[in-house]
């Protein structure tokens, strides 16, 4: 599950793009907000926030976007619990003001969460210290809670089909460019790292599917 999360002081406009996604935005989820408009929740945040003069940076933002595959399906519910599993891992409680957005756009659908750090009694309930690395800790423990793959997991199956198949590919390829061919049958596109100090330095491998 590739994630992120950061605090910072946000306008409208965030809660606006997370609404919107090019028109295919699903609110999925809020909590401690009297309205269903994006612009109207803002104020509704910030007059929450206002209530801690001590924090600048009130808002709590990211997404959380899983790698869909015929073995790694997801739902939208199973999303959106693991998304509040993960935020309350990190802090945040019934009292917190949450909005979450499903984005379906791109090829992977992804989540995005808005959370106010200070609650409605005005407390800060959300430490900013390595945030995103607490934030990513605690997608993995509940992935692993909810029998989901992590990240580190996906990428590690792909690593190993990765170099199943380019060793079965290197017993027939007589030149790269007939590597090149067979790996794309297989779904990858091979390219080399070129520089003009040291020529061909590598040679990179991605899925086209990512």
């Amino acid at each position: 599950m590739n994630n992120s999360a950061t605090t910072r002081r946000i306008s409208k406009i965030a809660i606006e793009y997370n609404g919107n996604d090019k028109g295919t935005a699903e609110m999925v989820y809020s909590n401690n907000l009297l309205s269903d408009n994006a612009e109207l929740q803002f104020q509704e945040m910030k007059a929450v926030a206002e209530r801690n003069s001590k924090i600048k940076n009130w808002a709590l933002t990211g997404y959380i976007s899983p790698e869909q595959t015929k073995e790694n399906e997801i739902s939208n519910s199973q999303l959106i619990e693991l998304t509040l599993k993960a935020l309350q891992k990190v802090g945040v409680t019934d009292d917190n003001q949450i909005r979450l957005d499903i984005h379906n756009s791109t090829k992977h659908k992804h989540i995005h969460f808005v959370v106010n750090r200070v609650n409605t009694n005005g407390i800060n309930t959300i430490e900013a210290h390595k945030i995103g690395e607490r934030f990513g800790k605690a997608v993995r423990e509940v992935c692993k809670e909810m029998n989901l793959k992590t990240d580190l997991e996906i990428g590690m199956e792909k690593k190993t089909q990765m170099l199943k198949d380019l060793n079965e590919v290197l017993k027939t390829a007589r030149s790269f460019e007939e590597l090149k061919e067979l790996m794309k049958q297989k779904g990858y596109r091979v390219t080399l790292s070129e520089n003009q100090k040291v020529g061909v330095s590598g040679m990179r491998i991605v899925k086209h599917s990512d």
